[in-house]
């Protein structure tokens, strides 16, 4: 057993390593945001070996400058200060990975791997938090195993013989501490007061095999080293999860990191000469650059989603993703409806099978599929067609079939604790063993997908919500403002009759009587236009051929509005939309305001196109159920006329926001918006400036009691 007092051994056996004083330096000067080449080359020249080894770098293939280059300041100009910093302190670094030649049991160039790629992503990790002295972050996380160097070469035997008996981490942990009383993180921890590094550094390589609990109420420093370590491991996606309550950066950026640093790492590896595999090298690195490949294509993914403004672009993405990353051919989507019920489909709508897919409904209620089974324990689920089970959905295998794959893998779709809907993927064998090798990835890619999602749901409910609310105030304060002017209106005109009647019919008074008179009745019409954007007269509903009655308005209008206007009309009907159950007169008034609208901003004339037809997807079947639930047609008008302006976009729907004057200027779509929500319906605009305007008013074809067809 050799002597717990191992640092005293070390110091007397001259192993000691002393650190570069020209990365004492560089760290410093780097962690200075005014330092210049001029500086930095001054501080790289003062170490020979270290500018020859720099030059011969920068001279190789691998950096491929566009002239050569004989000194270091020109390098620094055409690298920049940082790719430079990086180099000389990696290379100043070899020095110590160095130290032990004599163990051919040890991977010298897997240390180096792990302890760079500690340094880089400790670094990153301090400026994503915007801490000052990044280099000394990359400093701790570069050196923490430093300790191990030095007890192999104090003690080559003794740690020989504990390399050849298991050279797993927690083995050798342990091996030390039975053989020198101290273990690597105690050693470099020592190493580092010698140094007289930061304490901090100190601490945070002492306490780097801590339990994550333990860490927790540590300062930044500490937590920052342990971190980069873990994530320096084989698998770092899957201790990022453990890792969170570490640090306020979020989950996909955390893996980012990681993936920035693995490819940082190798890229040096390269400059620096370093094989990481023996023998094997051409084949690994080719592996582990495409691994590379696809992690930062995956992250590349999850950054686009950050973007997405609405649903089908998230679909997109994720798709997209998935077929990059994975070389998923097909997905579709099942995403929770507004009642949390029932998963309704959907996919590109350049899928062959999208009109198919958007039609699928699967209820909450039913155990036995596996996409429900799924979203409600929030697992993985696989089914394939060659191994499906009596109590398989039939569902299950209608699903697979339109994927045209042999199996289909389940992803749940989540955020916050709350289900959101499942992505189904086709996939075969192969695909699925590889799907299941990367469930830390397809987790966080759910994850991000689901907060996409919520936020995007949130910000239309919230927008829906913000409408509806200030719509009932504006209907709320136009009843009161009506029903106070009327009561004086009424007065006046009764007093304007009395005192008419008082009055010769040839008295000069009269006349100026009869003008009051007409502008009291000119109030009377603006209160009537009030009353109905507060209250659309709607009577009872009845079943309607929409075709027809578009088409019976239309002829109308073409007479009176739009040929002395010289506006073309068209009529495009879908001959397969069923009657609908809704009233009469509130839909014509409706379509009539629509298209008096886009007349009245055509000065020019133009064309305006009404389409009738069966909203695609809003239909669905309960294949499992054999029951089939209605849809909701759609109507729209559509113009070429000079669109609405954003301002006036910004708050269409509400009353007195036109760009017209005159009476009733900007009551219109007011009232039209009052009358679809009448009518259990709602109605979108799209318009772009000087390209024109389109309404789309969407109606239930039966009523919200209404129950399910069997089919």
């Amino acid at each position: 057993m050799v002597s717990k007092n191992v640092f005293e051994k070390i110091k007397q056996s001259n192993h000691i390593p002393q650190l570069p004083q020209v990365m004492l330096k560089l760290v410093k000067a780097c962690g200075n945001d005014k330092v210049n080449s001029e500086e930095l080359s001054h501080i790289i020249s003062a170490d020979p070996s270290l500018t020859s080894k720099l030059l011969q770098i920068i001279g190789s293939p691998f950096v491929n400058l566009p002239k050569e280059v004989s000194n270091i300041k020109t390098a620094v100009v055409y690298l920049g200060l940082e790719t430079i910093r990086n180099i000389a302190i990696s290379s100043s670094a070899m020095h110590f990975f160095s130290l032990s030649k004599k163990l051919p049991e040890f991977d010298m160039a897997r240390f180096w791997y792990h302890s760079y790629k500690c340094g880089v992503i400790a670094r990153k990790i301090a400026l994503e938090n915007n801490f000052s002295d990044p280099e000394e972050f990359f400093l701790g996380g570069l050196l923490h195993d430093i300790g191990r160097l030095v007890l192999m070469q104090t003690f080559p035997k003794e740690y020989q013989t504990l390399l050849q008996t298991d050279s797993s981490e927690k083995k050798l942990l342990n091996g030390e501490m039975e053989l020198f009383g101290a273990d690597t993180p105690q050693i470099s921890s020592l190493l580092f007061t010698h140094w007289n590094l930061n304490p901090l550094a100190s601490d945070a390589v002492l306490f780097i095999n801590e339990p994550v609990d333990k860490i927790r109420e540590e300062v930044p420093y500490i937590k920052t080293v342990y971190m980069a370590n873990l994530l320096s491991g084989p698998d770092p996606m899957e201790e990022i999860p453990r890792l969170l309550p570490l640090t306020g950066i979020p989950e996909d950026r955390v893996g980012q990191i990681a993936v920035e640093a693995e490819d940082e790492v190798l890229r040096m590896a390269k400059s620096l000469g370093i094989r990481l595999k023996p023998g094997q090298d051409s084949q690994v690195e080719q592996e582990i650059a495409l691994e590379i490949k696809e992690l930062s294509l995956f992250y590349g993914t999850l950054q686009n989603l950050l973007n997405a403004k609405d649903i089908p672009s998230v679909m997109d993405i994720v798709q997209k993703g998935l077929k990059i990353v994975f070389n998923v051919p097909r997905v579709f989507f099942f995403l929770l409806n507004g009642e949390k019920t029932m998963l309704t489909g959907d996919c590109n709508p350049g899928d062959k099978n999208h009109k198919i897919v958007s039609r699928i409904a699967l209820p909450m209620s039913n155990s036995s599929s596996m996409l429900v089974k799924s979203l409600k324990t929030g697992t993985l689920q696989t089914q394939f067609q060659s191994t499906r089970d009596a109590d398989s959905a039939i569902s299950d295998i209608r699903i697979i079939r339109l994927l045209e794959t042999k199996g289909g893998y389940c992803i749940p779709i989540a955020s916050g604790g709350r289900g959101m809907g499942v992505m189904v993927l086709g996939v075969d064998q192969e695909l699925a063993r590889n799907l299941d090798g990367n469930r830390g990835l397809l987790k966080l890619f759910s994850k991000q997908a689901g907060m996409c999602l919520q936020n995007i749901g949130f910000n239309q409910a919230y927008a829906r919500d913000m409408n509806e609310k200030k719509m009932e105030a504006y209907a709320t304060l136009t009843d009161k403002v009506v029903h106070e002017i009327n009561n004086p209106i009424a007065i006046i005109k009764n007093y304007l009759e009395s005192l008419s009647l008082k009055l010769p019919d040839k008295h000069p008074a009269q006349d100026e009587l009869s003008v009051v008179g007409e502008e009291i009745s000119r109030v009377s019409v603006l209160l009537e236009g009030l009353s109905s954007f507060s209250k659309p007269k709607i009577g009872g509903f009845e079943v309607i051929n929409i075709n027809q009655l578009c088409a019976g308005i239309i002829e109308v209008l073409k007479k009176s509005i739009l040929l002395p206007r010289q506006i073309q009309a068209s009529i495009r009907m879908d001959s397969d939309i069923p009657s609908i159950k809704t009233d009469r007169n509130g839909l014509k008034q409706v379509i009539i305001n629509l298209v008096k609208n886009s007349a009245e901003a055509m000065k020019n004339g133009g064309k305006i196109e009404l389409q009738t037809r069966l909203l695609p997807g809003s239909a669905k079947i309960l294949i499992d159920e054999k029951k089939k639930i209605s849809g909701s047609i759609e109507i729209r008008i559509q113009d070429n006329g000079p669109g609405i302006a954003p301002q006036i976009m910004e708050k269409l729907f509400e009353p007195y926001n036109s760009s017209k004057k005159g009476k009733n200027a900007g009551l219109g779509l007011a009232i039209v918006h009052s009358i679809v929500k009448e009518l259990n319906g709602r109605i979108t605009c799209d318009s772009d400036s000087g390209r024109g305007t389109c309404f789309s008013v969407c109606l239930p074809i039966t009523s919200p009691n209404s129950a399910s067809v069997k089919l």
